[in-house]
């Protein structure tokens, strides 16, 4: 299935500016069952193209049928509406996100020790971690594919792998920082923030970089949809940490705790606590998953409460989020802009 040619604006008598607040919630909604929607056959497809080899098609299927937010395939989308009028065109590189997204979570969960993802076993633990591994990497030459096949010209090929190339880099740093903090004592949230940025945020540029890219914007635009994602990341990243203490993450409360992460709850937790609150937080995060209670991951959610750690991070991720939206002001007028910001907001709340 190929991508539909993009819609013209005058057909439609041009774009319209709704409200930025209108309908927020309905109209979001159903934009991202469309874009899911849209989205199957392609990730179907991939699935079909998967070697017969055992473990390794089922995996890639399962991990595929898992689902998700698909937040990063929507982000894409929106932004190549904005400079296009359609998202069809986009459908091909926001399957590779899908992909690679996909990748990044299989690893991480094997690298975490998370046996769980979106309320069923991880894919380490249904399949091993030789073959997860496997799993994995597969969906690396399978996000290629995506673009190679779509309906871009040569040079935007080329634009969107040196985006992925670039972005990726940095993600990987992002993730070598996020291991590297769960030995740090006296994490602050400078630490935390440099972190997502890096590992959620540029997750989130792939996303909306290329979908400009792919819808046509210039250079100053793209610039501003990356410096947007940097920002919009993070605060992303902070709301689903969140998640860990309340539910709706798809995995058991307290994963995080039982990770060690140092999540921005814990540097503001830190800040707030007697020192010896401070000796039994980090002593519960570095002791290994197995030997933590579930009394342990209780106790620093109460922590949490108490210091007002949970609160202050929600706070930090509204106020990012309203200020990576300002980045957006001089983009073009279009109702797809105003989706982009509804789609910003939208991704806030429901991570509550």
């Amino acid at each position: 299935m190929g991508p539909v040619p993009p819609t013209d604006p005058a057909e439609t008598g041009g774009p319209v500016r709704p409200h930025p607040a209108a309908g927020l919630d309905g109209d979001i909604d159903r934009y991202l069952v469309e874009v899911d929607r849209e989205l199957q056959p392609y990730l179907d497809q991939a699935v079909e193209r998967t070697p017969e080899v055992d473990c390794l098609k089922e995996g890639v299927s399962y991990q595929v049928l898992g689902g998700g937010k698909r937040v990063r395939a929507a982000l894409c989308a929106t932004t190549c509406e904005m400079f296009c009028g359609s998202y069809r065109p986009a459908l091909h590189f926001a399957a590779a996100i899908e992909h690679l997204q996909n990748f990044s979570l299989i690893h991480d969960d094997i690298a975490d020790g998370d046996g769980e993802r979106r309320g069923r076993p991880s894919a380490w633990q249904r399949f091993g971690v030789a073959h997860a591994i496997n799993i994995g990497d597969a969906f690396i030459p399978l996000s290629s594919l995506a673009i190679l096949e779509g309906a871009y010209s040569a040079q935007t090929k080329v634009a969107l792998f040196q985006v992925l190339s670039e972005l990726g880099l940095l993600v990987t740093e992002g993730q070598g920082l996020d291991i590297n903090l769960r030995r740090n004592d006296a994490p602050t949230p400078e630490d935390y923030v440099q972190c997502a940025r890096k590992k959620t945020g540029a997750f989130f540029a792939m996303a909306a970089v290329g979908g400009g890219i792919i819808g046509g914007a210039d250079a100053r635009d793209l610039q501003r949809l990356r410096a947007f994602a940097l920002q919009a990341g993070v605060a992303f990243q902070i709301k689903d940490d969140a998640l860990d203490v309340v539910g709706g993450k798809g995995r058991p409360l307290g994963s995080d705790v039982l990770e060690g992460k140092r999540t921005l709850m814990v540097a503001y937790a830190s800040e707030r606590s007697a020192a010896a609150e401070r000796g039994r937080m980090f002593a519960i995060l570095n002791r290994a998953r197995q030997e933590t209670t579930p009394d342990e991951v209780a106790w620093v959610h109460e922590l949490f409460r108490r210091t007002r750690a949970r609160e202050r991070a929600e706070q930090t991720a509204n106020s990012l989020i309203d200020e990576a939206v300002q980045y957006l002001a001089e983009l073009p007028e279009t109702a797809a802009k105003y989706r982009f910001v509804r789609l910003s907001k939208y991704l806030m709340q429901r991570s509550r």
